[in-house]
């Protein structure tokens, strides 16, 4: 497999990775306490990328239940895993666009050398 491909393979592990991290912030966005996970990109040596998975530690909103308690909500932006979400969309396209051009040039090669 070219490097080119395993590049454009990375990215698109990448965009999945981003695309799960949301999609659970957005699942717990109304559970007290929880703290959102956050995406980290990091690049390899050989061009391609890696995600990982870390933690916001910063704290919710307080507010009071039904009870009279003190609560902490989550710290989870709507707004903000939305616009996340179209980052991942468009890193997969292009990742995938990428794969396509890759695949359709090593065609060509073959077909020249036979």
């Amino acid at each position: 497999m070219s490097l080119s491909s395993m590049s454009s393979i990375s990215g698109i592990k990448a965009a999945f990775g981003i695309m799960g991290v949301s999609s659970h912030n957005t699942a717990n966005l109304n559970t007290n306490g929880f703290k959102k996970q956050t995406s980290n990109l990091h690049e390899e040596i050989n061009g391609g990328v890696t995600h990982t998975v870390g933690k916001n530690t910063e704290p919710g909103a307080i507010y009071l239940d039904a009870d009279g308690n003190m609560v902490e909500s989550s710290n989870v932006d709507i707004a903000e895993e939305a616009g996340s979400r179209v980052g991942a969309k468009h890193l997969l396209s292009a990742n995938l666009n990428a794969l396509k051009v890759a695949d359709e040039m090593q065609k060509s090669l073959i077909d020249i050398l036979l």
